[in-house]
């Protein structure tokens, strides 16, 4: 069979349908829902897939696949995005300005840049099946449901993994990144983590007379003065790690010492090993803290490290340079350091190897640079042509691509690996 030689000028195309994803975009953010609740979101995109003549498969409680079949063989590539938005309001402005388009509801709002990567992909989705006669291989399209409440990741997971796929591809659009820089290196790029909440018991009693009681608040200043200095004491200061308290709750009235106090917080590291000895050495501070405060202690939820990184593969990056050069310049290229939150991509990867795309949309002349979750968070649309742009050419090339990739997926299945990571209740839904 004779090779038909693909050759795009992707730049172009996406700005050809800017207008398209746009609106597209627009539309979404007027009209928010969060996790496993987007259903008026889901049937944007199965409609805009039926126009495109693309075909598409519901996952229940998971997302929607889109099928793109190239007339010549060859591998497959899954791309993602992700459909929910936040459930908080919004501000109508930015940091200076009145936002171009805003949340309609006061009960959610895409605050994290969802609108916008559902907006891409249906721009790829259409440009590509322009171009199906030249394409090789398959693409599958992936729209996650609840990805920031971890409400969709397995039962997607599950399905892409069925199906199988030579790697993955995903963005996330970055506000403290400049329209008009992409990131794609290699190495980590978004965290590991782990989530405690711990209830501490001590004895109650009258304000008047603390030497009869045991307060736990004096138990957790304790601890959390340790695990503070835990970062110096015993933590490899050449391996990142944040961690932070989130919640405290203890106590109902002035003069009583309080029976409990209960907390709660997370751990973020881009190394697993670090995030294994920081969960270690919290639960022997804990231990003994307690201890010394003749307090007792329980795990509402304990802490357990993951090895969920978002990594970006080392050849695959390579690709990912190389298709940012030819589609946009060597300018748009920007190297950042690794987001220290956390992400479902990191599932992904453990069955393909992948690239997370950084995609810059602050623009702090027109007010645009609040932080992701922020009540004041906006987006320059002007970037949403170069993220399409990024895709197409990634795909094309990645699909063209002969060059060994050296991965080695996870030999768990899909259970295992949840529940190893502690999301055991994500199976059960």
């Amino acid at each position: 069979m004779k090779t038909i030689e693909f050759e795009l000028n992707a730049l172009k195309a996406a700005k050809e349908i800017e207008d398209y994803v746009i609106e597209i975009r627009r539309d979404l953010h007027r009209h928010p829902e969060i996790g496993l609740q987007e259903i008026r979101t889901m049937r944007v995109v199965t409609e805009e897939l039926s126009k495109l003549g693309i075909h598409y498969e519901i996952v229940p409680n998971g997302g929607i696949i889109g099928y793109i079949q190239g007339k010549q063989p060859g591998k497959t590539l899954i791309l993602r995005a992700d459909l929910d938005a936040l459930p908080m309001k919004e501000e109508e402005n930015n940091l200076k300005k009145k936002k171009v388009v805003f949340s309609e509801s006061d009960q959610a709002a895409h605050t994290c840049g969802h609108d916008g990567h559902t907006a891409m992909l249906l721009g790829v989705a259409k440009i590509l099946t322009q171009h199906q006669d030249k394409m090789k291989g398959r693409v599958l399209l992936a729209f996650e449901q609840g990805e920031e409440m971890g409400g969709g990741i397995y039962n997607l997971c599950k399905r892409l993994h069925e199906i199988g796929g030579d790697g993955i591809w995903g963005i996330h659009l970055k506000s403290d990144l400049p329209t008009g820089k992409i990131s794609v290196e290699p190495g980590p790029r978004m965290a590991a983590s782990f989530v405690f909440d711990v209830l501490i018991k001590g004895k109650s009693g009258h304000g008047s007379r603390p030497d009869l009681s045991v307060a736990p608040l004096d138990c957790f200043t304790d601890f959390y003065n340790n695990l503070r200095a835990m970062r110096l004491n015993t933590l490899d200061p050449f391996k990142t790690i944040t961690y932070s308290i989130g919640t405290i709750n203890s106590g109902s009235a002035a003069n009583i010492i309080p029976e409990n106090l209960q907390f709660s917080g997370t751990a973020r590291y881009l190394d697993y090993n670090q995030g294994a000895h920081a969960a270690k050495e919290f639960k022997r501070i804990l231990e003994k803290v307690c201890d010394l405060h003749n307090c007792t202690y329980e795990f509402i939820t304990e802490p357990k490290e993951s090895d969920l990184i978002v990594y970006n593969q080392k050849e695959c990056a390579q690709i990912a340079i190389d298709a940012v050069k030819n589609a946009i310049g060597t300018d748009a290229l920007h190297s950042i350091p690794a987001w220290m939150a956390s992400e479902s991509f990191a599932f992904y990867e453990k069955y393909f190897p992948g690239v997370f795309a950084f995609v810059g949309i602050q623009n702090l002349e027109e007010g645009i640079g609040a932080e992701h979750h922020n009540v004041y968070f906006d987006l320059d649309e002007n970037a949403l042509k170069l993220g399409v742009a990024a895709t197409v050419q990634y795909t094309i090339d990645f699909l063209d691509s002969e060059n060994q990739v050296h991965f080695t997926p996870d030999k768990r299945d899909i259970n295992r690996l949840f529940i190893d990571n502690g999301f055991q209740q994500l199976i059960n839904e």
